[in-house]
């Protein structure tokens, strides 16, 4: 059943800049869909388009049977609606189930003075249909969002607008989903998330009853939501079946026969010309030319792909000067902002050697950018010492991009950074797409894309042997993504950098460094090697597990017995993290609490199986005290 149609959208901004041109898009409900496409293709527009925020100029949105649509505010939590606990507002998206739970506890109070049998039948038809909706769940649900979105418990009573805009963005984002309208439109849901906050996320919406509709340019996000992919591209939409990857391959094949009917289109109208040429002046050819010409005329030029979209060109040299063995070293470093007292952080180490690329992780707000503020000698530690090693270049890209100066237009604040003339910064700005006009706005008015875009064409130039970025994708788009990856993996300096863009990560680190507790933790290769250590490493397990063994041939009856009793316990120790696991990826639904039956079994059968997990580790280290008594 479709929830949305779109009809041949058209949308003009500024008079005459064509948006939309003829977009058109059904929605069926429960569908998980990612719309991407350049920035400026349009998306944010055809969101408001289908939220009703915006009008087409032509075409029409049909909600089917009055289908709720939602989407977060771009104002957020201004006035009024900012004075209301974070909490509050979140529970506020249960609204229904709250008017039904005043009205049982007003029937339990009437029933308890004069029981009778027309309100007992009305609380009893009531209270089926509240616990059928989850009404005994939806406190539950209102506070795993609030702690999967990184709100300890001590904050939950503050109002809304005393957060940053980031944390408002993800109180809006999670009130959306758990009011659970029929379709769900986010613009670029993933930022201002860490990791964990957006694996979240992805469960969330997987298991969302809402059909959604995603703006993103996170490439694993997509690949993780997407039923389909629709593209955004010349004011049309394209849908490609399957997620992300898969699009790139489908795309990529379309590409690929494009260019081939480009390539034949230019040959044949190379023929028309050329007979169309030689033949216009003679008598006996003319009108044959004539014939030619109109043909030419009416034939539609077809462009290669490539001519069609432009990118940004990047490229930070194939050389470097070349630093000394370690870039940068930190020891026993601390630092504490006045509010809070408590340090940020507490005698920290870190060596960075040339030509790693490591990437610094770790939940929101714990101290990553001061890291990079502390590696680049923006700021002092209060404690310990941070240095760059010899003969280091640093350039150094500030999450906010607050270097660049807002009362400058884009060609002043080019060569003010560059050093160079105004003919060769205006080349390099075109190679990041500031063309004409463009170099002369204001740098303040720029997107935060464009901002970006600027950054990095002042880096390219700074012949910095050490590169330091605080989340370098954001904003950009997935092409502008691409080219920047290609870049850093072929730049021969060193790299250290912050990214929530697991892409982008398991591209570009050769090591991960992850701040917890004040500290850093060294895993020693990429992505991916982060990922398979992170759990076994994890403070609840750190120094427990160890790999599954075998009891080996040539022990005595004690170290047998003890062995054997080894293998069993961590079996089922492997088991029962297998089933919680499970478990947790079901209570991460919305779909569960729909069940009220099955979802209280689900949550006490999670709790009970936490308390045995304990018990076996317990066991467990019972275990080895004897293996190594018994010589094991």
């Amino acid at each position: 059943m479709k929830v949305v149609i779109a009809r041949n959208l058209v949308k003009y901004h500024g008079g005459d800049l064509k948006v939309l041109s003829g977009a058109s898009l059904a929605v069926e409900a429960g569908e998980k869909l990612g719309l991407v496409g350049r920035n400026g293709a349009g998306k944010t527009t055809l969101l408001n388009v289908l939220a009703g925020e915006a009008e087409p100029d032509s075409g029409g949105v049909e909600r089917v049977a009055g289908a709720r649509v939602g989407m977060t505010s771009q104002d957020l939590y201004a006035g009024e609606r900012g004075r209301v606990p974070v909490e509050e507002e979140l529970l506020s998206a249960f609204e229904p189930l709250i008017q039904r739970e005043q009205e049982l506890k007003a029937l339990e109070a009437r029933l308890a003075e004069s029981p009778s049998e027309g309100p007992l039948e009305r609380y009893g038809r009531l209270q089926s249909e509240f616990e059928r909706d989850g009404g005994y769940e939806y406190r539950a649900r209102a506070a795993s969002a609030l702690s999967s979105l990184g709100f300890a418990p001590e904050d939950w009573k503050r109002p809304v607008g005393s957060f940053s805009g980031g944390e408002q963005s993800r109180v809006a984002l999670a009130r959306l989903l758990l009011e659970e309208p029929d379709l769900v439109l986010l613009d670029e849901p993933t930022n201002h998330l860490d990791l964990g906050a957006i694996e979240w996320l992805e469960d969330f919406i997987k298991g969302a009853k809402s059909a959604v509709l995603a703006v993103s340019h996170d490439r694993y996000f997509l690949d993780a939501v997407a039923g389909s992919i629709l593209e955004l591209e010349d004011g049309e939409i394209f849908r490609y079946p399957g997620n992300y990857s898969r699009y790139v391959r489908e795309k990529a094949a379309r590409n690929e026969q494009l260019a081939r009917k480009a390539k034949a289109n230019a040959e044949r109208r190379e023929q028309l010309e050329r007979f169309i040429e030689k033949n216009r002046a003679k008598a006996t050819k003319a009108t044959q030319a004539k014939s030619k010409q109109k043909l030419l005329d009416r034939m539609e030029k077809i462009e290669a792909p490539e001519a069609r979209q432009k990118n940004i060109r990047l490229d930070l040299g194939d050389e470097t000067r070349r630093a000394g063995r370690v870039v940068l070293e930190m020891e026993g470093v601390s630092y504490g902002y006045e509010e809070p007292a408590e340090p940020l952080l507490e005698e920290l180490d870190l060596v960075i050697e040339r030509g790693e690329r490591v990437a610094l992780m770790g939940p929101n707000g714990t101290g990553k950018s001061t890291i990079m503020r502390l590696a680049t000698g923006e700021l002092a530690p209060q404690r310990g010492s941070a240095r760059l090693g010899h003969n280091v270049t640093p350039a150094y890209q500030d999450q906010q991009l607050a270097r660049l100066a807002g009362s400058k237009t884009v060609l002043r604040e080019a060569m003010d950074a560059t050093g160079l003339k105004a003919p060769e910064a205006r080349d390099l700005l075109g190679s990041f797409l500031f063309s004409g006009d463009d170099v002369f706005k204001k740098v303040s008015a720029l997107s935060g894309g464009e901002k970006n875009r600027l950054s990095l064409a002042e880096i390219v130039v700074s012949d910095a042997n050490f590169l330091l970025l605080d989340e370098p994708t954001n904003n950009l788009d997935i092409p502008a993504r691409e080219a920047l990856e290609e870049a850093l993996l072929r730049y021969r300096g060193t790299l250290f950098f912050i990214s929530h863009d697991r892409y982008f990560l398991r591209k570009i680190a050769t090591r991960v460094v992850e701040l917890r507790d004040k500290k850093l933790d060294n895993y020693p290769g990429g992505y991916d090697y982060y990922r398979s250590h992170r759990r076994l490493d994890d403070p609840e397990n750190r120094g427990k597990r160890r790999p599954r063994r075998r009891v080996r041939p040539g022990l005595d009856k004690k170290q047998s017995v003890v062995a054997t009793r080894l293998v069993a316990v961590e079996g089922e120790i492997d088991a029962t993290e297998r089933r919680i696991g499970r478990l947790e990826k079901e209570l991460a639904t919305s779909e569960l609490y729909a069940d009220g039956e099955r979802s209280r079994k689900v949550v006490l059968e999670h709790r009970q199986l936490k308390n045995t997990l304990d018990g076996l580790y317990e066991d467990w280290s019972a275990l080895l005290e004897e293996a190594e008594e018994a010589g094991l």
